[in-house]
């Protein structure tokens, strides 16, 4: 049965090279429905970049981006008229609900067999107009699939949707990321020999809550120790700014973007992942680190709590105290055979995150929850 779904799922991107969550989860959860035997058509601005495989599908809208993103709703009405036509596909599957959702719901006016599955990683935060939207729209999805127990208790206790039609299914990382040795170029480069080193990987934004790192690694007395922050984005030069005002610059390296190929080579420069964010539905960062053997700090918040275990792969910390996380960073800092404990127990735990099964256990919901017409 699940051989005869043919899903539809309309996209701003899901190029190779992009290390953006949403557009990380939708190019691997997509993949791997095609790799199940899932017939998948998307629909992409002219001349973003894919990956082909069998299975996929890829049709182009005439222009090659959209801005303000939201504008795609209005853009992708007619093109999801004129393919389910074409290809009479039996689900429409949304990945952003505030990019495709209201375009979703004038299709669905027109065609009310086809199911729309929508994807919540968590609720933007002071973000008014996509309240509205989510106000508008949430209840008229036939299902919800959702990253973590925090998104769905978010969205149920938000919004008063019923929780039959929430599923939880926790994202997948690629089986890339593995403990390997520290590159020597990148040791070379950015001065790490015989350093101890805390990274952060991700982007610069303020949900990351980066500035918090700067404000405790001054109060780590360790002359060994180097903070790699590696990413790009809004808060990029405030970071940097912030850095030389607290007297930390000499302790601290920012990368700037790192390729998604180049990833798995920087998680394994660290003894110790840090990852201070105020909110996260899923947070794929931690468990790639865990996956390379790296014991995480994070935030004692959201969906982190799902995917550290306190004191056995990482620690959970208390979000924002100082003395709490600096008193966790220094007991693994000096204790070697603990970082290498809790490395070990990390990667055996991330091995319970694969986009195989992620994907799979998704068809299955939709075989099971949905009225699909083949």
């Amino acid at each position: 049965m699940a051989k005869e779904l043919t899903i539809c799922s309309p996209q701003l991107g899901v190029s190779p090279q992009s290390n953006l969550g949403g557009e990380v989860y939708d190019r691997e959860i997509i993949k791997s429905f095609c790799q199940l035997g899932i017939k998948v058509i998307i629909i992409l601005p002219k001349n973003k970049p894919y990956l082909a495989r069998k299975n996929l599908k890829v049709y182009f809208l005439p222009f090659p981006f959209i801005w303000p993103p939201y504008l795609f709703n209005f853009f992708i009405v007619p093109y999801l008229l004129w393919l389910y036509k074409k290809e009479k596909f039996n689900i429409l599957r949304i990945h952003s609900p505030y990019f495709v959702g209201l375009g979703a719901l004038v299709f669905k006016l027109l065609n009310r067999s086809v199911p729309l599955v929508a994807t919540y990683h968590h609720l933007e935060e002071k973000k008014p107009f996509f309240d509205l939207i989510n106000r508008l729209i949430i209840k008229k999805w036939n299902l919800i699939v959702t990253d973590s127990k925090f998104s769905k208790k978010e969205i149920i206790e938000k919004y008063k949707v019923k929780s039959e039609k929430i599923h939880i299914v926790y994202p997948g990382i690629e089986k890339k990321f593995k403990p390997l040795p520290r590159k020597s170029e990148l040791i070379k480069k950015y001065k790490l020999k015989k350093r101890k080193v805390l990274l952060f990987l991700g982007r610069l934004e303020p949900r990351k809550n980066i500035a918090f790192i700067l404000q405790f690694i001054r109060r780590i007395n360790d002359p060994n120790l180097k903070l790699l922050i590696c990413g790009k984005g809004s808060l990029y030069q405030d970071l940097i700014n912030k850095a030389e005002k607290l007297k930390v610059k000499d302790k601290v390296i920012f990368t700037g973007f790192i390729p998604e190929e180049e990833k798995v080579d920087y998680y394994n420069l660290a003894d110790i992942f840090l990852f201070p964010s105020k909110k996260e539905g899923f947070g794929f960062s931690v468990v790639e680190a865990a996956a390379c053997g790296v014991p995480s700090v994070v935030s004692e918040v959201s969906s982190l709590k799902e995917i550290v275990i306190n004191g056995k792969t990482g620690y959970l910390a208390k979000l924002n105290d100082v003395d709490d996380w600096k008193q966790k960073i220094k007991r693994l800092l000096r204790d070697e055979s603990l970082r290498k404990k809790m490395g070990q127990s990390a990667r055996k735990f991330s091995q319970n995150f694969s986009w195989q099964k992620s994907a799979k256990k998704q068809i299955e919901i939709y075989n099971q929850s949905l009225t699909i017409s083949h």
